[in-house]
């Protein structure tokens, strides 16, 4: 984020871009807040700790408080903290809480330009987000799948669009450390991850956490999947579905009742 973008992408586009103002030292610290609230299909008003745009965090009472609120920090002893490890540009893996956020700034970054460029085209000379369809189902709400060890879950979005009709590039990955708030963690592999149809075997309800005395795991364990469907148009524009997996352990019957979608706000 520099001024030199802010003038080609947004301070250049019509009388609104022209209003945004020049910073003379960081971006304003607001703006993860309204992030997370943009419809792009990562859902993560629902459940913070689930992550999206706006960062990742964990509900817990800092030093200070009297109650608890979302926040950083964690619980570095069973690492389920609010930091994310994310592979960077140089390809070096980092984990910090500030790589929550900057995991996403490619899409961000594009999503506000082609914002702004709606500001000032009509839709025929604009670039719009994807259309995501996975198993068939259409919106951004996630999909909730009960599943078992070693049972593979087709997961097809060969249904997804774009309405500006370009090509789509789809890549699925599994968000380790979303959801891990208050749940176990659930290990996973994952195969064709760069096309439309990826199939994710479930390896464990539990994953191994790094000290066998905390935190004993048992039961249900959760895993998201998250899917990024990128547009070739200009910019580059992306949307997202997020799948939850609550992985039972191999043999145990499925809830009788098994909700497709996550307890929460319906929007």
């Amino acid at each position: 984020m520099t001024n030199e973008w802010l003038e080609s992408n947004v301070r250049s586009k019509g009388p609104l871009g022209k209003m945004y103002p020049k910073f003379a030292f960081i971006m304003e610290g607001d703006t993860p807040s309204y992030l997370g609230l943009i419809e792009n299909g990562l859902n993560s008003y629902r459940r913070p700790d689930w992550g999206g745009w706006g960062g990742r965090y964990v509900f817990r009472t800092p030093r200070g408080e009297a109650h608890a609120i979302w926040t950083q920090g964690g619980d570095l002893f069973s690492r389920v903290t609010s930091q994310d490890s994310v592979r960077g540009a140089d390809d070096r893996e980092v984990t910090s809480d500030q790589a929550t956020i900057w995991r996403w700034r490619e899409a961000y970054q594009h999503d506000f330009a082609a914002r702004m460029d709606w500001t000032v085209a009509d839709f025929q000379h604009a670039n719009h987000n994807p259309v995501v369809t996975v198993n068939g189902e259409k919106g951004t709400a996630p999909l909730v799948i009960e599943a078992e060890v070693g049972r593979p879950v087709t997961l097809d979005a060969s249904e997804s669009r774009d309405p500006d009709r370009q090509r789509l590039n789809f890549r699925w990955f599994h968000y380790a450390e979303a959801g891990t708030t208050g749940t176990h963690a659930a290990a996973v592999t994952l195969a064709g991850a760069d096309t439309a149809k990826a199939v994710v075997t479930p390896a464990a309800a539990c994953r191994p956490v790094w000290l066998p005395a905390v935190g004993r795991c048992s039961g249900t364990g959760t895993a998201h999947l998250i899917l990024e469907v990128t547009a070739e148009g200009t910019p580059r524009l992306t949307s997202y579905r997020r799948i939850i997996l609550n992985v039972r352990a191999e043999g145990v019957s499925p809830p009788a009742a098994a909700s497709r979608k996550p307890p929460g706000r319906e929007r």
